[in-house]
């Protein structure tokens, strides 16, 4: 596999500018989406970003502190392993897929002179297993899985300092088959979707997206194709199963309380322990607030604006 070709060093273009070239290809970052795996975000989402339909998410704090303690914790990892560790300030696009590009957080030199992906991440807990995949949550993995197809490089190394106190990290090795599935997910997104402007199918995550895309409704009602027949009939299904055990766990939930009486707290014979604590809570009022003081209540009154989802049966269905 050929070198990457550097599309712009990032520490002489404008963070705009920067966020501009990401526009330009799918990231590390971007790959779970794209390939359905994310539990955070969609490729719907990819896509608005992609097309310019939404614009650029500013840094929380905790993406801010990222950026801050990335040097630190690249000089950290490199002093614990006594390995070289090399900045890599640049926008990487692939040679073979240049619809594929990376900012991978640094360079990681073995002692045999084997070059790896570097990625550093910040966080305050590692996720449970289920949510893991080589060891990683299913979003790093893709995206270091991402940065060694458009690197060509054999490794990675993901370093993540925990809670601010803790380092530890993880090798990732270069896995062929699922680097082929990624490019053939990716390719797919970006030629049939983003290039032909064609917004790529929803799933589970698509919800924000959706509102960015469609924010508010007109007063208008349109005749829905064959497809929707069959999704009314599941989401009809669903929401009955759900409201079945809605109702099923709030009878074992109060099954316990009777069993608890006037105890905080209770231990099944399996281990587990069953609480029902008391708490109080101060809240406002704000019937009382509008009754006493309307002013006052008008002046910190918001409006809040969005759309309610709702499938119910029409008036000629409802008499068959």
């Amino acid at each position: 596999m050929s070198k990457p070709f550097i599309v712009a060093k990032t520490t002489e273009i404008s963070h705009a500018d920067w966020l501009n070239a990401r526009r330009k290809g799918v990231g590390g970052s971007d790959a779970a989406a794209v390939c359905g795996l994310s539990r955070y975000s969609s490729a719907l989402d990819v896509w608005l970003q992609k097309t310019g339909r939404k614009p650029a998410t500013p840094d929380n704090e905790a993406m801010q502190w990222g950026r801050l303690l990335e040097p630190i914790v690249r000089a950290e990892f490199s002093h614990r392993t006594s390995l070289t560790v090399k900045e890599c300030p640049y926008i990487l696009q692939s040679r073979e897929n240049p619809f594929m590009i990376a900012n991978v957080d640094g360079i990681v030199v073995e002692k045999d002179g084997t070059k790896c992906v570097l990625e550093i991440k910040t966080t305050n807990s590692f996720t449970t297993a289920k949510d893991t995949e080589d060891g990683l949550p299913v979003e790093w993995f893709c995206q270091v899985q991402h940065y060694m197809a458009v690197t060509g490089l054999p490794k990675a190394y993901v370093v993540v300092l925990i809670g601010g106190n803790k380092l530890q990290w993880q090798i990732v090795e270069r896995d062929e088959e699922t680097i082929q599935t990624i490019v053939a997910l990716e390719r797919h997104f970006w030629n049939e979707y983003v290039l032909k402007d064609v917004p790529p199918p929803v799933d589970a995550n698509s919800g924000d997206a959706l509102v960015l895309l469609y924010p508010t409704s007109t007063e208008s009602s349109v005749v829905l194709p064959a497809e929707a027949d069959e999704l009314v009939a599941q989401y009809l299904e669903i929401k009955k199963a759900e409201d079945e055990l809605k109702t099923a766990k709030a009878t074992c939930e109060n099954q316990l309380k009777a069993l608890l009486k006037d105890a905080e707290s209770g231990i099944a014979p399996n281990g587990y322990t069953v609480s029902w604590k008391s708490y109080s809570q101060s809240r406002l009022d704000s019937t009382k607030l509008k009754a006493a003081h309307a002013d006052i209540a008008t002046q910190f009154t918001t409006t809040v604006t969005g759309r309610k989802f709702s499938v119910s049966a029409s008036k000629a269905s409802k008499k068959k």
